[in-house]
């Protein structure tokens, strides 16, 4: 089963879930706990549940052992004080302390295939829609950290954007290509280095056949011991063969931290020129 997360204290979640019961033939069945709503359908003849929860979207914890979902595709706001129009993806965990939600120290499990896929359409959408919109992945952050496959899909940044109603059918048009979602031979990959926004790896996403799930950017690289390095590794579905670091934006001897621990086992490194220098 697919599980879609949204929470009525976020225009942005209720805006995607109204786009989304426009396009799928859902039925709305009895909520359940901590639910306002729900809705049952199917999607690329998939399982797919579709809930309004009552707390925000950054305190959901628990909902692999509530639902025992196969994927949780939590919709939402993003918030930014610059109120730049975006459409994002990213995975969550904690590289350090928890501010909000999640555990410390804790990943999500990512998958990057589907946050590929979402970021592909969500550029393809952008330009059929004529969205004045950034198309971007960030770096993994905040809650909550299900031990399951899960990403979040989010329009940026103020409530303007968050009602926008092409922005709302522009992810949930995303989140049905995810689920339509074929064998790829995408090669699986983790960023380093960079940005919040994280320019660089989106741009792999967009134009490699590369699938980068968790990206630790310059501010959390320092975090990165040997546990979240392995964690980095165990939390990401696929065979992940591939640290890619923002050369710049890493420090030398983090850079060599980073690049130890890949030889160590096994997995290649490059620099992201070297992906996106033709």
């Amino acid at each position: 089963m697919i599980l879609i997360v949204c929470s009525v204290l976020d225009a942005a979640g209720m805006n995607i879930s109204e786009r989304l019961r426009e396009i799928i033939d859902f039925t709305e069945a009895e909520a359940k706990e901590r639910e306002d709503r729900r809705w049952v359908g199917k999607i690329a003849e998939k399982e797919v549940l579709l809930v309004h929860r009552q707390e925000d979207i950054l305190y959901c914890n628990d909902l692999e052992k509530f639902y025992l979902p196969e994927l949780i595709i939590f919709a939402s706001r993003h918030s930014s004080a610059t109120g730049e129009r975006t459409l994002t993806v990213h995975i969550s965990g904690n590289f350090g302390e928890a501010k909000y939600g999640g555990l410390p120290r804790t990943l999500s499990i990512a998958p990057p295939h589907h946050l590929k896929a979402a970021l592909l359409k969500l550029s393809e959408m952008k330009n059929k829609l004529g969205l004045n919109y950034e198309v971007s992945q960030e770096q993994t952050h905040h809650g909550p950290t299900p031990l399951c496959s899960s990403f979040f899909i989010e329009i940026g940044s103020s409530e303007k954007q968050w009602k926008d109603e092409n922005a709302g059918l522009a992810v949930a048009q995303a989140i049905i290509d995810v689920l339509h979602l074929e064998s790829k031979d995408w090669r699986v990959a983790a960023g380093f280095g960079g940005g919040h926004y994280a320019p660089k790896f989106s741009e792999i996403n967009l134009n490699s056949d590369i699938a980068v799930g968790h990206i630790a950017s310059k501010y959390a690289v320092p975090l990165l011991d040997e546990l979240m390095l392995k964690q980095i590794v165990s939390r990401t579905l696929g065979k992940l063969k591939l640290f890619i670091i923002d050369w710049k934006g890493v420090k030398s001897e983090e850079r060599s931290r980073i690049i130890q621990f890949a030889e160590n086992n096994g997995i290649e490194t490059l620099k992201t020129k070297d992906v996106l220098t033709p």
